[in-house]
């Protein structure tokens, strides 16, 4: 048995994908490897509530010291967007975050696993704590290349780490490109975060679409995440398929506008789902769509796959090394016309979607799965692997 250390600047109990990644993370070191397990983060969720991993309630241990973080924000900014200001942002971190204090909490640790970027500031005093404990120091920094995390001050931080986790082959060379040794940068995709007991029908029954083809978006509703040009593509699928309904979800403008060019009877709107929600609509939708430009991995698309679903992923360079094109989704744009384009042949090519969605399921068990993670972060930090 080894003693793992999780930090983030959020609390792991937070809303998101980083938040279930730590849960999922922790719940597999814990009940599937029987590792010890602490958790630790600077700010605490909107709405405060214990971690449960199998069965046992599992306490987030607060940071001290964040009153005096959030005062110091803006100046710590203004210190990260200059890169010849750094080591005084570093020696700042170090007076709010006293890496002694911390170092304290790690005795008989074996590694310090870090969640987040440079940018939020937390990782530098984490890295000089870990040193002072004689601890081995890693970082899951989910980047989005040439969109977030790999700024200048994120690349200083990589590179004093013992591992940087990559979820695609295609961080993985950008960050090398970025100055950061290959030898530290670790490949590891991830499992289905969502719920596995998602019930369509009743999600059907109550939103009065039993029978009907469904497409489900699920993500932010940004430009980024490909919402607008969905919107606007959706009319040009009823022309061909008018029974359709498109499903939304997730956070963000509803953009009422694109929205009023829908015909109500064509559209449900789902909100900011809970995880039972979010597992209904997986299993109540057809096909699952999300053209988004940047993503990191894309773990919607594995979530899918595990409900057997054909997805629809859009220029990502991540997502398109992670769905296969013809093989277990298709790619589109984000111009309107060719992704209606792309739907329709999902849509009107029932045993098309049907093979896709097998393809994808079969995919996800074989490579996306919790001993596939975890073996992955047992290795970067010296312990053995899962039988």
């Amino acid at each position: 048995m080894i003693k793992i250390s999780i930090a983030s600047l959020q609390s792991p109990t937070s809303v998101g994908g980083l938040a279930s990644y730590q849960q999922r993370l922790a719940e597999g070191l814990f009940a599937t490897a029987g590792h010890d397990v602490s958790l630790l983060a600077l700010t605490e969720p909107s709405i405060p509530s214990p971690l449960v991993l199998n069965g046992d309630r599992m306490a987030v241990e607060m940071i001290p010291g964040r009153a005096a973080f959030q005062t110091w924000i803006p100046v710590l900014r203004s210190l990260a967007s200059r890169p010849r200001l750094l080591p005084a942002l570093q020696l700042l971190m170090s007076k709010l975050l006293p890496p002694s204090k911390l170092a304290a909490r790690l005795q008989n640790t074996h590694a310090l696993h870090f969640v987040g970027t440079g940018w939020d500031f937390l990782g530098f005093s984490l890295m000089r704590a870990a040193r002072a404990a004689g601890t081995r120091f890693t970082i899951w920094p989910a980047v989005h290349p040439k969109n977030w995390g790999d700024d200048q001050i994120d690349i200083t931080l990589y590179n004093r780490a013992d591992a940087i986790f990559c979820q695609s082959d295609h961080e993985k060379r950008h960050l090398e490109s970025r100055g950061v040794p290959v030898k530290r940068l670790v490949r590891c995709g991830l499992p289905p975060m969502c719920k596995t007991n998602g019930n369509g029908e009743n999600l059907r029954q109550s939103l009065d679409i039993s029978g009907r083809p469904s497409v489900l978006f699920l993500g932010r509703r940004d430009e980024g995440k490909g919402y607008p040009a969905l919107l606007e593509a959706w009319p040009l699928v009823l022309r061909k398929c008018p029974d359709a309904v498109l499903l939304l979800a997730g956070p963000g403008d509803a953009d009422v506008q694109r929205l009023s060019m829908i015909p109500p009877a064509n559209v449900r709107d789902l909100g900011c789902p809970d995880e039972q929600q979010k597992a209904d609509a997986y299993a109540a939708c057809n096909i699952f769509c999300l053209p988004s430009a940047h993503e990191s991995f894309g773990i919607v698309y594995v979530e899918a796959w595990s409900y057997g679903k054909p997805t629809l992923c859009g220029t990502a360079p991540a997502s398109r090394e992670l769905v296969e094109d013809g093989v277990t989704g298709i790619w589109a744009d984000q111009q309107p016309q060719h992704l209606a384009s792309s739907l329709l042949r999902l849509l009107l090519d029932l045993e098309y979607s049907r093979h896709l969605g097998a393809a994808g399921l079969l995919n996800q068990r074989l490579n996306y799965t919790t001993e596939h993670m975890l073996n992955s972060h047992l290795k970067a930090w010296g312990a053995a692997a899962l039988n």
